[in-house]
């Protein structure tokens, strides 16, 4: 069996919005919350998944983002959390 490679989240120079990496593949894109208090939003990178449509889909399941309270809930939904003395991989693209 194939191991995955880690996913990563690196942080644009010139916005808040971050890209999520799965190797050397652009799987998400991350929008921080616009204002206080609301959540992040996940979305699959349209480069990655340019077919990926979820309108044939009842509400429940459509989800167009994934929203999460903080980043930390978004780095332990991806597995990178350091919850197991592990390091969460963060970078700032140049």
């Amino acid at each position: 069996m194939a191991k995955l490679s880690k996913f990563r989240i690196e942080t644009l120079s010139f916005s808040s919005t971050r890209i999520v990496w799965r190797g050397d593949v652009k799987v998400a894109i991350l929008f921080s919350p616009l204002n206080e208090g609301e959540a992040y939003q996940l979305y699959p990178h349209p480069a990655t998944y340019p077919t990926l449509d979820f309108r044939g889909l009842p509400a429940p399941l459509r989800p167009e983002f994934m929203s999460f309270l903080n980043l930390e809930a978004v780095e332990a939904f991806l597995g990178i959390a350091a919850q197991d003395g592990g390091e969460v991989e963060v970078r700032r693209a140049a």
